[in-house]
């Protein structure tokens, strides 16, 4: 994780205020230094032609999250196609950025099993932090960094709200926390550097209710709601016993950070299950049991044509829907992803003529050529 020096100041209030939450909201801006903005926001340099068969790694670090399942392209020069009805359509979907062309981004998405490339538009990815900061309650104000407040990584999407001054009000677009603030225009793009809070070993054992609001401090004014729910349970740290009915608490994710003051009463001991992961997670496809399909095996590589450019690499033994077109020694396949199933072609002898899949589940590998 990126260590930021410097943080923004305290949030603006969030949301109309519950009876047994935080008080409204204060309207001046809070005192503190001026914040040290970047003189630019960072960018790609040229393709990341090893993205594709290494994926996410440390070696691969630009990243953009999807907002848009919108058209796509397998290859610079074809024709713009359409997601096909019924294909996946939640988001955010994380994404590794391999090339760009003008407003055109060649991604690599990924599955648990299954790495594979295609061209987007540019404006069907999401706005981020290009690395970590603070949400501030105005412009140009830097607390502490061990105040009160609610910190993002880069990639955590947001929504922009009005801009000022060199400046952005933005607000989050995460399902289990609201929270809205100020951060320097330069740090907000549509490509990010990899930069997650690091939250493997925190000690997290409370469970908050629905709509807790976190505030600054007792009887202060609002910074986040936690809204956990059925799909999205939270868990937090308490950084001390109650005090007058309030508790400081630390909710860590690898998105964000949220530090401050919730009522006592509504965070209960942690339930003994596992709480749900990440929003951005990845199904898998099983093809068995629907379509004709082949096991192929690790490192196999698809390509968009019987000899054509490989888009696609397998991570792990993967399952593949059998297409209906036949070359000598190559087999053509379907890849599902987010688009719909995307057509290709692997180096497998192809399924005899009445036999719904290989006499062994793995693909024939080709005869010397």
């Amino acid at each position: 994780m990126r260590t930021i020096t410097r943080f923004l100041s305290p949030l603006l209030g969030i949301l109309l205020l519950s009876a047994l939450g935080c008080p409204a909201a204060r309207t001046d801006e809070a005192a503190g230094p001026t914040a040290v903005v970047p003189a630019t926001t960072p960018v790609p340099t040229g393709p990341d032609p090893r993205a594709l068969w290494e994926g996410f790694t440390p070696a691969h670090a630009w990243r953009a999250v999807l907002a848009h399942v919108g058209s796509w392209k397998l290859a610079p020069d074809e024709e713009w196609r359409e997601a096909e009805e019924g294909a996946d359509s939640w988001v955010p979907f994380d994404v590794l950025v391999a090339d760009q062309a003008g407003d055109d981004i060649r991604v690599v998405a990924e599955r648990d099993d299954l790495l594979y490339a295609v061209w987007i538009r540019r404006a069907d990815l999401a706005r981020v932090p290009v690395e970590p900061v603070a949400l501030g309650s105005a412009p140009g104000r830097a607390p502490d960094e061990d105040e009160p407040g609610v910190r993002l990584a880069g990639g955590a999407p947001v929504e922009v709200l009005e801009q000022q001054s060199g400046w952005t009000h933005v607000r989050t677009q995460a399902a289990e926390l609201q929270a809205d603030g100020w951060v320097p225009d330069v740090l907000l793009a549509r490509i990010y550097r990899e930069s997650d809070f690091v939250v493997v070993d925190e000690r997290i054992d409370l469970e908050p209710a629905a709509g807790l609001e976190v505030c600054d401090g007792p009887n202060g004014h609002v910074l986040a709601v936690l809204r956990p729910d059925a799909a999205t349970r939270m868990r937090v740290q308490a950084l001390g016993e109650p005090q007058g009915g309030w508790r400081e608490i630390r909710y860590p994710s690898t998105l964000y950070l949220v530090h401050g003051w919730v009522k006592a009463e509504g965070l209960t001991a942690a339930s003994p299950e596992t709480p749900a992961g990440s929003t951005h997670t990845v199904s898998g496809y099983d093809a068995r049991g629907q379509f004709n399909w082949l096991q192929i095996s690790v490192a196999t590589e698809v390509s968009d044509g019987p000899d054509g450019d490989v888009f696609a690499v397998t991570t792990m033994g993967t399952k593949l829907v059998v297409g209906t077109e036949r070359a000598p020694k190559r087999t053509s396949v379907l890849l599902h992803s987010i688009w719909g199933d995307i057509p290709g072609w692997v180096r497998c002898e192809p399924i005899p003529d009445g036999m719904s899949q290989p006499l062994i589940d793995t693909c024939v590998p080709p005869f010397e050529e």
